[in-house]
């Protein structure tokens, strides 16, 4: 594995052109509701039998009657359970393992670093050799920002680099897509490769403007790059069905279809062999600053180079990990699953699940059947019983900094992807994480009962009826019982 950082730092531009930016969520991370309240009351038996009664009543739907369930309340014991051991694919909820284990093992102030580095001083305006784009898997690293840094050499007086750009994304391992994953999602942005030079999430922006009806609309390519190729186009008309499809293995990508004239529209597909992609978007930034590259764009491994021309630190994690669960970034969950592999030397997703079931294991949680494939849960191959999911929130919620994990879920009625639960007593109440692919509906986290503290769940409906009316009426009704309890 790669050194993070050189030995000895020699700085042009003052750690980065631009001011910190901050995750593009639109809700701020707010203090949470959910307390431990360790003065409320224990549930008498004939409160938990009435609780158990009327979360059987709310959970009666066909689907949910072999759905996984497990309430635990703040000491982790359970209070009511249905199928709890079984082991079933979570789809999205199957973050709060990567959540957790990222805050606990790289820590809440944890910050990516993304570098410009040299070996030769370029104090004459002239590097001697290769410069190196150095990635540790950002999940937040922006074309925007790779322009700041090709801005901070320009204005530190570099002219020219006599080598090439040299992409070293070697402290994350394996295949950028995850074998797993269903082949029909790769053409979208939601399943963009894992690479620690991973840029706009992986993806490319493809801007089209339509213009006359009937005329071909244009296409533009954002960032430019000349590892990615257009082929077809798109005629101006007065709706919009379109097709962009990306050769298997290669970064063509084919255009048809027609687009509703008068409104300009944006889409996001993912690239593959990420690390040259992105040399080559940093070698054409640089010309466009006026640094002339003699060479081209490869990859490789930087040496230990001892001048650091730029670095780009990305947000704190704790902002990272409230904004993959607040709107269910799956390529955020990659890149923290290899970040956590790569504390102990392998940034891969094999490893960064030894990393995560050492968390459950220093916690007591139990892995019954758990099935680490991925990060994001995307992979239909993945699976936990909703009694891990639950004593996992049980026992991250009382562990040091357990508050931060805890108020980087969504308000459940609120905000995120659980803005839509019909909630009543819950509403501000819940804070959860959602999970959906075919055949899944699942949810999980935190409810505050009005007079028994905070409560964990985990509720996973594996069924072809799991989106139905009757189970997400039954969930928020279940909901809505605990948080008046």
């Amino acid at each position: 594995m790669r050194r993070r950082f050189a030995a000895a730092v020699v700085a042009l531009a003052a750690v980065s052109a631009c001011a910190p930016r901050v995750p593009p969520a639109q809700t701020p991370v707010q203090p949470t509701p959910i307390a431990a309240a360790a003065s409320a009351p224990a549930w008498t038996a004939s409160e938990l039998a009435a609780l158990q009664s009327r979360l059987r009543d709310a959970l009666s739907a066909s689907a949910l009657a072999t759905s996984g369930i497990a309430v635990l309340d703040a000491d982790g014991r359970p209070l009511f359970a249905r199928r709890e051991r079984t082991p079933m694919i979570p789809a999205s909820t199957f973050k709060v393992l990567i959540g957790a284990t990222a805050l606990q093992v790289l820590g809440s102030g944890y910050r990516f670093s993304t570098t410009f580095e040299s070996v030769d001083d370029p104090a004459d305006g002239t590097i001697r050799g290769d410069v190196y784009l150095v990635g540790d898997g950002d999940p937040l690293f922006t074309r925007d920002d790779l322009r700041g840094g090709a801005g901070a050499l320009a204005r530190a007086g570099v002219r020219r680099i006599s080598g090439a750009i040299v992409a070293d994304a070697t402290i994350f391992s394996g295949p950028e897509v995850n074998p797993a994953w269903d082949p029909d999602d790769l053409q979208y942005g939601y399943a963009a490769g894992t690479c620690a030079l991973s840029l706009d999430q992986g993806t490319v922006e493809f801007h089209l403007v339509p213009l006359a009806v009937g005329a071909p609309a244009r296409i533009r390519m954002l960032p430019p790059s000349d590892v990615v190729r257009i082929s077809g186009g798109v005629i101006t008309g007065y709706s919009t069905l379109l097709s962009i499809r990306r050769d298997s293995g290669r970064n063509d990508f084919a255009f048809g279809g027609h687009i509703a004239a008068g409104a300009e529209q944006s889409f996001w597909r993912p690239v593959i062999d990420l690390p040259l992609y992105a040399a080559g978007v940093a070698r054409a930034m640089l010309r466009e600053r006026g640094v002339a590259v003699d060479g081209g764009r490869r990859v490789g491994i930087a040496p230990l180079a001892p001048y650091v021309l730029w670095r780009h630190r990305s947000p704190a994690l704790r902002e990272i990990v409230h904004e993959m669960m607040l709107e269910s970034n799956n390529h955020f969950a990659e890149q923290l699953l290899r970040a956590v592999g790569a504390t102990r030397g392998a940034g891969t997703e094999a490893a960064g699940a030894l990393v995560e079931r050492a968390v459950l294991v220093r916690g007591g949680v139990p892995q019954d059947g758990l099935r680490i494939v991925d990060g994001s849960g995307l992979a239909p191959s993945d699976r936990v019983t909703p009694f891990t999911l639950a004593s996992l929130l049980a026992r991250t919620a009382v562990e040091p900094g357990g508050s931060i994990f805890l108020g980087s879920l969504p308000r459940a009625g609120i905000e995120g992807t659980v803005r839509g639960r019909r909630l009543t007593d819950a509403r501000g109440r819940v804070r959860a994480k959602s999970g959906h692919i075919a055949g899944v509906n699942a949810l999980t986290g935190y409810v505050q009962t009005r007079r028994h503290g905070r409560v964990s769940f985990a509720i996973i409906v594996n069924d072809r009826r799991a989106d139905d009316g009757p189970v997400e009426r039954g969930i928020d009704t279940a909901l809505d019982v605990l948080a008046r309890s």
